[in-house]
């Protein structure tokens, strides 16, 4: 009896080892309204660099101030799992979201990268917000870009090369990113796509690159 209960036990870990937090549920044709939207894009990291346990990318309504977060974790655990990549290339690697939201206007105001193990855990994120706006459109599938980690390091007392935070490319991948939806998320509505990728900081940060700084060098900046 032990022996089975150990086997369901790990088939159970096994088959649910993919994390949902790029994909809620509830995102269907019936989110599209005259007072609600939907919020698609992908999640992504650098995949040549290494990686954090964990990273966030938050976002608020200007309006009502409701905290919404972008999430996707690398390392698994057996409360939530591994988040899948649903692409990998030599560039990036990541998955596609999906978000139903009430419509108008919102900022991406901060991250989180987690890192952790069985010694310690470490937060890394802009020490002041930001504040880079767009906005959800009624009745509409909003495409607001890839959004990419591209890990920074820095150096110990001890001279040894360690994760230092990151910085957030934004770039549009929306062929990419629309195919992989019709393919993995049949039910998010497709056909009438917007792009509402960021185009301007009302708030400054040199830890979010727009399209438009995308030739920027990287900042070397404190974050905490």
């Amino acid at each position: 009896m032990l022996r089975n209960a150990l086997f369901l036990f790990i088939t159970a870990l096994v088959s649910g080892c993919a994390s949902n937090f790029l994909k809620p549920e509830g995102v269907s044709q019936v989110s599209l309204t005259q007072d609600n939207g939907i919020l698609v894009g992908s999640f992504a990291r650098n995949p040549r660099a290494s990686s954090y346990y964990s990273q966030t990318f938050y976002f608020k309504n200007l309006q009502t101030n409701k905290l919404h977060e972008i999430k996707s974790q690398q390392s698994f655990n057996i409360f939530n799992g591994k988040t899948r990549d649903d692409f990998d290339t030599k560039t990036s690697a990541g998955g596609v979201f999906a978000f139903s939201l009430p419509a108008g206007k919102y900022v991406f105001h901060n991250f989180c990268l987690y890192q952790a193990n069985g010694m310690f855990s470490q937060n890394w994120g802009s020490k002041q917000d930001y504040a880079i706006p767009f906005e959800v459109r009624p009745n509409t599938t909003n495409y607001v870009g890839e959004i990419k980690l591209d890990p920074m390091t820095g150096k110990n007392v001890f001279g040894m090369s360690v994760q230092a935070g990151g910085v957030w490319p934004i770039s549009d991948q929306q062929a990419r990113d629309i195919e992989l939806l019709r393919k993995l998320r049949p039910e998010v509505p497709l056909t009438n796509v917007v792009s509402v990728i960021p185009n301007r900081k009302d708030v400054f940060t040199p830890l979010v690159l727009l399209p438009s700084e995308a030739d920027q060098v990287r900042p070397s900046m404190p974050q905490k």
